[in-house]
């Protein structure tokens, strides 16, 4: 071919691609499946100006390497496009290696990248009984940098992220994180030849996720996701469980043995096109799975005794619910449940679901306040520095139902009263602690009061009165003198001493004052 025809010939190709890619951008067509080869597309033409290696071009814009080195050039021949698979040629992997060279080097603009390109496509398709290298010296000056990239393409093939055999999508719906919400995480696996079913870096892709029975954050069922990143949800309804389903798809892959090939006729060169990765990996999970909205214990209390006395013991029954509140529409409407990661052995109790879940533990505190010495009147929280009997607690792993709290002693008299609290941080996280809402009761309740009777006073005995003596003068015979006897033989005290003193005195004064007689 002259120099004038050649160059006739190459503004001819780029004319009638230019117009073909408009028509098609304006008209908006769905992607051919045929197309007619225009000629030479980029490469290298040899000194003689006959011999070209690199890619030629078809009228629907795209480049196409040959596959069949030895039969018609491309030029000129209308081309069925099919699926590589059904050329029945190749083996898997090398199916996977020529679509791996039809997404990175077919598309290059480089003439020495397209005609090593090329040259690896006939070394894997057949060289037709001649050298790598008898090609590669189309290329003229070229020659040697086209035979060593050739080999480079080659070993990127078969080297690790190289070429693969397909790629595969999955999703999962993973337990409560920390704010007590659902995660749900997508991934991709690729299948490369070198390494095998390999799972990619996080964020290499992008897809679209949707879900039904749980919303994302933004409170939308559907947004663009990442390979391996994790993202919180939330179930919608109002049941303690929720069917959820989560459904991934990634599109235009760069994996895969799949690759578009052109066929014109069994003299003609078929031929592998140039396309950008179309594999596609998609993945959905159904699963039953516990509500992660948040639910409200709440307990009603009685004592043991309303009154008692110092010394006996006395406890608090627990009647133990949920709240109901249908204008809240972020509070479950039941009693929460979870999902065991080891569920319990048969027989146990609880017993787990249908499903597989229990009732999210609670811890009830109970503490025994007292002793007031005046009625306890109601109020919201306890007195600050309230004095403390005991602090007994029972722990709620059936759900709803009726406890009974260890017993506490009571110390003396007074007033006394039960108070309750729920905690969250008393269940672990795995176990739904997360969901649920902190309770206190009121302080004072009537039913939680008991009464303990002071003691009564002592009776106290009358003064013991002393016995009455009588003293009793003894006659000696002795004029002027006699002996006081004593009627009691009870020891005496000083008082009675005195006393006795006095009135013998007296005694023997009026005898001695009397006139004496013959």
């Amino acid at each position: 071919m002259t120099q004038p025809r050649r160059r006739s010939a190459a503004i001819l190709t780029a004319l009638t691609t230019v117009a073909t890619t408009l028509g098609l951008l304006l008209a908006g067509a769905p992607p051919a499946t045929a197309a007619v080869s225009t000629g030479h597309g980029v490469g290298h033409l040899s000194e003689n100006g006959v011999s070209w290696i690199g890619s030629y071009r078809l009228d629907d814009g795209s480049l196409v390497f040959c596959l069949e080195v030895g039969k018609k050039a491309p030029t000129g021949h209308d081309y069925q496009f099919v699926d590589g698979a059904a050329l029945g040629r190749f083996a898997t992997d090398d199916l996977a290696r020529l679509a791996y060279i039809s997404r990175t080097a077919a598309p290059s603009a480089d003439p020495t990248e397209a005609a090593a390109g090329q040259l690896a496509t006939w070394r894997i398709a057949g060289l037709d009984g001649r050298s790598p290298e008898y090609y590669a010296q189309r290329a003229g000056a070229s020659g040697q940098a086209v035979l060593d990239r050739s080999s480079q393409l080659l070993a990127a093939a078969d080297a690790p992220s190289g070429a693969s055999r397909g790629v595969m999508a999955s999703v999962a719906l993973t337990p409560a994180d920390d704010d007590g919400r659902m995660t749900v995480t997508s991934g991709l696996t690729v299948d490369f030849l070198s390494t095998g079913p390999t799972a990619l870096a996080p964020n290499s892709h992008s897809g679209t996720m949707s879900l039904s029975g749980a919303v994302f954050d933004d409170g939308k069922a559907e947004r663009t996701i990442s390979n391996g990143e994790t993202l919180s949800i939330t179930t919608t309804g109002t049941d303690p469980t929720s069917t959820v389903v989560a459904s991934v798809r990634y599109n235009d892959l760069p994996y895969g043995s799949a690759f578009t090939a052109g066929h014109a006729g069994d003299d003609v060169q078929q031929v592998l096109v140039a396309r950008p990765g179309s594999a596609s990996g998609s993945a959905t999970v159904t699963s039953t799975v516990p509500s992660t909205k948040s639910f409200q214990p709440i307990v009603a209390t009685k004592t043991s005794a309303a009154t008692a006395g110092a010394g006996e013991a006395i406890s608090d029954e627990l009647t133990v619910s949920a709240l109901v509140d249908e204008t809240r529409g972020d509070l479950l409407p039941g009693w929460g449940l979870y999902r065991p990661s080891t569920p319990p052995a048969a027989g146990a109790v609880p017993a787990v679901d249908e499903n597989g879940m229990l009732p999210i533990p609670v811890v009830v505190e109970s503490s025994l306040l007292g002793p007031f010495s005046d009625p306890i009147a109601p109020a919201a929280e306890p007195p600050t520095g309230a004095p403390v009997v005991c602090t007994v607690e029972v722990r709620i792993e059936t759900g709803p139902g009726t406890y009974r709290t260890p017993e506490c002693i009571l110390p003396g008299s007074g007033y006394f009263v039960w108070v309750e609290r729920i905690s969250p941080s008393r269940t672990p996280v795995e176990q739904g602690g997360t969901r649920i809402l902190p309770w206190q009761s009121a302080f004072g309740t009537a039913s939680e009061v008991t009464f303990v009777a002071p003691p009564p006073a002592p009776e106290v005995p009358p003064a013991p009165v002393a016995p009455a003596v009588v003293p009793v003068l003894a006659d000696t015979g002795a004029a002027g003198t006699g002996t006081l006897a004593l009627a009691s033989g009870a020891a005496l005290t000083l008082g009675t001493l005195l006393g006795i003193g006095v009135l013998l005195r007296r005694r023997l004064t009026t005898r001695l004052m009397q006139p004496a007689t013959d």
